[in-house]
């Protein structure tokens, strides 16, 4: 049994000149399963974070530049947290994060 092929898919992006976070909310009584992430940025050394509630699970240095990335292995999070993928910049950056919502 594969569990991305159950739940409803999810998706959240933002833009903004300095700090994009996109981020799906939390819900009691569901688990949230990440499968990829893209973040762009303007800045030298921007750094992009991805969160399972407010620890971080990946931290990573892209610069200047855009950077995707599918999990072969899905990043499950803990019940009733919320996801997110944030970047930094100095007068754009994006972040956006997909994957999949099951009832837990």
């Amino acid at each position: 049994m594969n569990l991305l092929d159950f739940g409803t898919p999810f998706s959240a992006t933002a833009t903004h000149a300095t700090a994009a976070d996109a981020t799906v909310a939390a819900d009691a009584n569901k688990t949230h399963i990440i499968t990829d992430i893209l973040v762009s940025s303007d800045k030298a050394g921007a750094i992009a974070l991805v969160k399972n509630g407010s620890t971080t699970v990946i931290q990573l240095q892209v610069g200047a530049a855009n950077f995707g990335h599918h999990f072969q292995t899905p990043i499950v999070c803990t019940k009733g947290s919320a996801v997110s993928v944030s970047i930094d910049g100095t007068s754009a950056c994006k972040a956006n994060v997909t994957g999949r919502t099951i009832d837990s």
